[in-house]
């Protein structure tokens, strides 16, 4: 009996000893304090009764046989018993409900480390789950992927070699007639200043945004190739649906949605300006992609390579009064186009650089020439910057598309419509006849109504 009840003790001692490691307790004894609930009396109580059960199964046993030499009489598991009785804690006055971190709702959790709540931690702290996510900066993304990060250098360097001087013009968007530009392009990166920048930002309005019926009306689908690309900042909010607007209007198709979330590792907490239209902290920004014109990836290697990159950037949010965008988004376009003719509206003096066009009502110089920019294409597919033998060896590829006559042999079956039609072609034709047998029975149509059915 004696190693029974030692048995129940350290079975109790160690579940104590592991809840009190989950909750980050110091002791088993301080179980109490972390949770500051009465949880723990319930767990205190359902241990008294789970011991109190097993004696008393015990005492039972022990009542139908005689006592032998070495096992104890009734009277000395009554003593025992009352020794493993816990002794009730003494009750406080008043019971207060107070949350300092995430214990309290981790109890009972099998992980070794409970405090990996990330939405919960961002209550208790101010850190965004996404601070946690790690390699994302392009130095040491592709730190594993040797094949990748040599891609990533060779298209550098053939960005870099094959890139047009920058060049930049001071210009309202508002007022400036966009096809006084005289080239057409094969990639356009809107960055509109919307009045959401405004709000989340802290800016005074003073400042002057556009609205979505404003850029509606830029002449995008005029300055823009038969096979382009447009990228346009469209915020987090009303803007995924007018975004989608504009392309519409300027002749191009949604393709993808590249994602900008924002973190927050310099300054948890501190939060720019809730939005009063959003329900939740919006903590992301999203950049429409169209396409114009017929491009496949299988087949349009010369003027795309897909797969290259992915449609999220994790970046540093900039600080109160900044609506500087994340420059990985150019590395995302240059990677992707091969085209050389990359136009950037409402750019600004941070965001010049060398193979873009940028024009902006804050740029404080112009060095822009028409006649200088378009002799920079004046060869036949000069517009292209062209691909090496190791860079087609590296990137991903696309499978070409397979022939219906390559899918599959045999005889075609009939289709709904087709000149086989029916599950078996002509036989399908047959079946449909009054008098038609099967090969192996069924019923020969006598010219009446079938007894199972009723008349229509």
């Amino acid at each position: 009996m004696n190693s029974r009840l030692q048995e129940i003790r350290e079975r109790q001692k160690l579940r104590r000893q592991l809840l009190a490691q989950q909750l980050g307790a110091e002791s088993a004894d301080s179980i109490g304090a972390v949770l500051n609930s009465k949880d723990e009396l319930k767990e205190i109580e359902e241990t008294r009764e789970t011991c109190r059960a097993s004696l008393d199964s015990s005492i039972a046993q022990t009542k139908r046989k005689a006592p032998t030499e070495g096992e104890d009489t009734e009277e000395e598991v009554e003593e025992q018993k009352d020794e493993v009785e816990v002794q009730p804690p003494e009750e406080s006055n008043a019971y207060e409900e107070v949350y300092k971190d995430s214990s309290t709702f981790l109890k009972g959790t099998q992980s070794l480390n409970p405090h990996n709540d990330y939405c919960q931690h961002f209550v208790d702290t101010g850190h965004r789950p996404q601070n946690f996510i790690r390699d994302v900066g392009l130095a040491d993304r592709f730190e594993e992927y040797p094949k990748l990060r040599e891609l990533i250098r060779l298209k550098d360097e053939l960005i870099c070699a094959t890139n047009t001087p920058p060049m930049y013009l001071q210009a309202d968007p508002r007022h400036f007639d966009l096809q006084d530009l005289k080239c057409k392009f094969d990639v356009i990166l809107l960055e509109p200043p919307l009045e959401e920048y405004y709000r989340e930002s802290g800016i005074s309005h003073t400042e002057s945004f556009w609205s979505w019926d404003d850029i509606m009306k830029l002449d995008i689908e005029e300055i823009s190739d038969l096979r382009s690309f447009v990228f346009l900042w469209c915020g987090s909010g009303e803007g995924l649906d007018l975004g989608r607007m504009c392309l519409r209007k300027w002749g191009f198709r949604r393709c993808e949605d590249i994602c900008w979330i924002k973190t927050n590792k310099n300054n948890p907490g501190k939060t720019k300006a809730l939005d009063p239209k959003a329900v939740f902290q919006r903590t992301k920004e999203h950049c429409l992609m169209g396409i114009k014109g017929t491009v496949r990836r299988s087949t349009d290697g010369d003027f795309i390579h897909a797969n290259v990159d992915i449609d999220l950037i994790i970046t540093e949010e900039p600080e109160m009064g900044n609506v500087e965008k994340p420059v990985e988004i150019f590395h995302i376009i240059e990677h992707f186009c091969l085209g050389r003719r990359r136009l950037h509206l409402f750019g600004r003096d941070s965001t010049i650089r060398p193979g873009w066009l940028t024009v902006g009502p804050t740029l404080t110089n112009s060095n822009f020439n028409p006649e200088t920019y378009s002799s920079y294409f004046a060869l036949p597919n000069a517009n292209l910057s062209g691909c090496t033998e190791e860079i087609e060896r590296l990137r991903p590829k696309s499978p070409p598309s397979k022939l219906k006559s390559d899918r599959g042999g045999g005889v075609p079956r009939g289709g709904r419509g087709g000149p086989n039609a029916g599950r078996g072609g002509d036989r399908g034709r047959e079946r449909n006849r009054p008098n038609f047998r099967g090969e192996r029975g069924g019923f020969r149509g006598r010219g009446v109504l079938h007894r199972g059915f009723p008349p229509r």
